[in-house]
């Protein structure tokens, strides 16, 4: 974890050396983890350092395939751990596990990895802006985009960051904390097409943000934006 510091700020300065002549927006970065795995804390640390930069959107999928094994994970979702069987095949890989990290969609690793991750991000190509507009409210959010060509446009609802105590399990008697836990995916627009959406919030939720990217059939994430903070 010591040398992560320094890479994360190699990581936020590339884009602005070459000066780029199209806006870039934040590289998408999915960590797929579980409360119930005892390998997952290291890779769960890691997320909230990647999280300190503003060049990356780090995002954190909490599967359900460890909660008959002693801990349900209160933010664990089917659907997360479908979206990493999705990535599996994209990527052609045999097998789902975590910690794994994917990184714009398009490579996947140890998510504890850090050489690997920070490697991954500093070599992957960078998304382009996406214009979003984002409306707050108390109870709900509201995304308007147009998707470019090829790209559907997706809003993910994070929760900055909890911490609880894990009395069953692998990880028992351990006070873990997560960042940027997804709790709400939803499509925005369809490839080419413009799109407006009305994502509702639970009040229990904390330090609520949200990005927006494009992603293709191939899943590779081609653009994106951070939406401002309510």
């Amino acid at each position: 974890m010591r040398k992560l510091l320094p890479l994360l700020v190699l990581a936020g300065c590339a884009a602005a050396e070459g000066q780029p002549k199209n806006p870039e927006g934040p590289m998408i970065v999915e960590l797929f983890t579980s409360q119930g795995c005892s390998s997952c804390p290291p890779a769960d640390q890691l997320l909230a350092k990647l999280a300190e930069s503003t060049s990356i959107a780090p995002l954190s999928f909490h599967v359900d395939y460890w909660n008959d094994l002693g801990w349900a994970d209160p933010y664990s979702l089917p659907a997360w751990t479908q979206r990493q069987h999705v990535y599996a095949n994209a990527l052609g890989d045999t097998r789902v596990y975590t910690p794994e990290l994917v990184v714009g969609g398009a490579a996947g690793m140890v998510g504890s990895n850090t050489s690997a991750v920070m490697a991954a991000i500093e070599h992957a190509p960078r998304p382009a802006l996406l214009p979003a507009t984002a409306a707050w409210t108390k109870g709900s959010l509201e995304v308007t985009v147009t998707a470019p060509a090829g790209a559907d446009v997706f809003v993910a609802v994070w929760e900055a960051e909890r911490t609880i105590k894990v009395t069953r399990g692998e990880n028992s008697g351990r006070a873990l904390s997560n960042s940027r836990v997804v709790r709400r995916l939803e499509r925005v627009a369809s490839a080419g097409k413009p799109g407006t959406i009305m994502v509702k919030l639970d009040p229990a939720w904390h330090g609520v943000g949200a990005v927006v990217f494009a992603q293709r059939p191939d899943k590779r994430i081609v653009a994106s934006a951070m939406l401002p903070s309510r």
